[in-house]
């Protein structure tokens, strides 16, 4: 049989195509297992997978729990996968923007402490008088090199203003 013919789209999958489709499948049942209650409880599961499941929750890091986890992967390739990877994707979605957003006030208040005036201005356009004020003071505190306690106490609420900023109420 040449390659690429047509009998070659009904011919089962390899076996290592198998066990890379079961080390995904494992990889869910981790993720779905660490799902907040909220999330799991709203998860479309038969009633075996959902009991499985819940006692994987309840499991150490052990063989036990491998070989639980071998097991779910096993009942979910009989579940709609695609839907049931969603709460995981949106959860790393949420992860990564929130990331993002840190990264971004890092850069940002790396970018204030190394700013002269007319920088200063330009990267503060967008803010609010009262924050930019704050802003100022906290940048001056953050260059100061004897102000020791201080100065490190003013890098980080820089950073938390510019944090808040961004988002109101994510201040830590």
């Amino acid at each position: 049989m040449k390659k690429g013919s047509d009998d070659d789209d009904l011919a089962p999958p390899s076996k290592s195509q198998r066990k890379r489709d079961h080390q995904l499948l494992q990889l869910l049942a981790e993720t779905l297992s660490a799902l907040p209650e909220r999330r799991f409880r709203k998860l479309s599961l038969n009633e075996r997978t959902r009991e499985e499941l819940l006692l994987l929750r309840n499991m150490s890091a052990s063989g036990a729990r491998n070989r639980q986890i071998r097991l779910i992967a096993k009942l979910l390739e009989d579940e709609n996968v695609a839907e049931l990877q969603r709460p995981g994707a949106e959860i790393d979605a949420h992860r990564r923007a929130t990331t993002a957003l840190h990264h971004r006030a890092e850069r940002l208040r790396e970018r204030l402490l190394a700013a002269d005036g007319p920088t200063f201005e330009k990267l503060t356009r967008s803010t609010p008088e009262p924050v930019i004020a704050q802003l100022r003071e906290l940048c001056a505190l953050a260059r100061d090199p004897g102000g020791g306690n201080r100065t490190r106490e003013a890098y980080r609420d820089i950073y938390r203003l510019l944090l808040e900023s961004f988002v109101p109420g994510s201040g830590t």
